[in-house]
């Protein structure tokens, strides 16, 4: 996973930023946990347990609110019949 350093904007791929030897560890730790809540969203709403999905969504969005959970909690939304909190959550910017 690439990581902007908060400091300087240099993309990392490691845990200490290449240009100002940042530590960037916490950061990385924060993306994997992130990327496992949106992992376990999308297997929750593949067997249709929609509110597991959304908690997950909740924590990922804890995490690090970005647009790309838009369009899954969206989707998420329309599996559970939710079809104006769905329309809401797809306009809804972060």
């Amino acid at each position: 996973m690439t990581l902007a350093c908060p400091c300087c904007k240099a993309a990392n791929t490691a845990d200490a930023c290449r240009r100002c030897k940042a530590d960037l560890s916490l950061l990385a730790a924060l993306e994997t946990a992130r990327e496992h809540h949106v992992a376990l969203a999308r297997r929750f709403a593949a067997e249709l347990r929609t509110a597991e999905a959304l908690s997950h969504l909740d924590h990922a969005a804890a995490l690090r609110p970005a647009d790309d959970l838009r369009p899954l909690r969206a989707s998420v939304l329309l599996l559970a019949g939710r079809f104006a909190d769905a329309l809401a959550a797809y306009h809804a910017t972060v």
